[in-house]
């Protein structure tokens, strides 16, 4: 039944895309490519406070650490087909995950004409919400669900714009829950990119998410960004549903950030969030949502600054510092400086 759903998704395409395919003649244009570099690394030291329970302060921790290292590619093989790659180069000392698995996508796109295209490989799971939809390298302290989310499977995808402004796509994957290939287990999603208005974009998704087989958890995800000119404010809410009984706000998270540039080279933003999860007691033998544990109530907060001394289409150069904390016991308060710098290295 769930190959027949991909079946239904493609052959709905295609009774579109090929006629217009077959209108337009063979495709043309020449290949283009683009590599970029991107890195970060950080100084941290984070104190701790007295643990409730034992009444004891943890050791801090302190030190240099580099976060992300990626290499990018992305191109046009001709008028109608593109592809997209980024990939994190690292050394997995643990063996825990193989070459692959550190490609956060690969993937070619067909788009027939400005209204339709499909996307197969390697992607990103269409999930709603604006903290969702950022690079992981912009990300500097966020939500519960975020940092435990793995966000990357093979799957395809047909997106459909209606109207300027707007995009949707149908796309199934192998479920992020999957621990090897052709497990069996799938995700479900449908996500639109929109404008509720001028300055009000928004990241709408529905999803199906296969735990288990036969098992789902399903997400009802809103993200909404405000552009006020100088301001940018980002409104998130997900909610997560097993199907047993739960309910709104028994689990769920809500996250706000509101980011302010004071010059062209100066940005100053503050974040919070909270995630919660009441539907199932702390410890039940079968946990609905892997992500957001159950007995999970936890607040995060923090604010920072990023300074772009370089900053143009070719290479970019940004320091930041923040302060994050949390409700965790014992609470944590970390202080970050970083670094991050982009080059492109091949146009062509």
């Amino acid at each position: 039944m769930r190959i027949l759903y991909v079946f239904v998704i493609l052959c709905s395409f295609l009774s579109v895309a090929l006629p217009v395919q077959a209108q337009s003649g063979a495709e043309g244009g020449d290949p283009s490519i683009a590599i970029r570099m991107d890195v970060r690394f950080d100084g941290e030291f984070t104190g701790y406070g007295k643990d409730d329970i034992t009444g004891e302060r943890p050791s801090s921790d302190a030190g240099f650490v580099g976060r992300y290292l990626k290499i990018l590619a992305d191109g046009k093989i001709n008028d109608k087909f593109s592809y997209s790659f980024r990939h994190r180069l690292y050394i997995d000392n643990g063996d825990t995950k193989s070459f692959f698995n550190s490609t956060d996508w690969a993937n070619v796109t067909y788009r027939p004409n400005s209204r339709f295209s499909v996307t197969a490989g390697k992607q990103m799971i269409c999930i709603g919400t604006i903290e969702y939809d950022y690079a992981p390298i912009d990300v500097y302290f966020a939500s519960d669900f975020w940092n435990h989310v793995s966000p990357f499977q093979i799957g395809v995808n047909v997106g459909y714009s209606p109207a300027e402004g707007h995009q949707f796509y149908a796309q199934v994957t192998n479920s992020p829950f999957s621990q090897k290939a052709l497990e069996n287990l799938f995700a479900y999603n449908v996500i639109w990119y929109g404008r509720l208005a001028p300055a009000v974009s928004t990241i709408w998704s529905v999803n199906m998410i296969e735990y288990e087989q036969g098992h789902y958890i399903n997400y009802l995800a809103l993200g909404n960004k405000i552009n006020l000119g100088k301001a940018v404010v980002d409104l998130d809410y997900m909610n997560r549903y097993a199907g047993k009984g739960t309910a709104f706000f028994e689990d769920f998270s809500l996250h706000g950030k509101v980011s302010c540039a004071v010059s062209d080279n100066v940005n100053i933003f503050a974040k919070g969030g909270y995630d919660v999860n009441r539907a199932q007691e702390q410890g039940a033998p079968f946990v609905y949502d892997r992500y957001v544990l159950p007995g999970v109530e936890l607040g995060f907060y923090g604010a920072g600054v990023e300074y772009f001394p370089v900053k143009d289409a070719k290479k970019s150069l940004r320091v930041h510092a923040f302060w994050c904390s949390s409700t965790a016991d014992p609470m944590p308060q970390t202080f970050n400086v970083g670094v991050r710098w982009q080059m492109k290295i091949l146009e062509r």
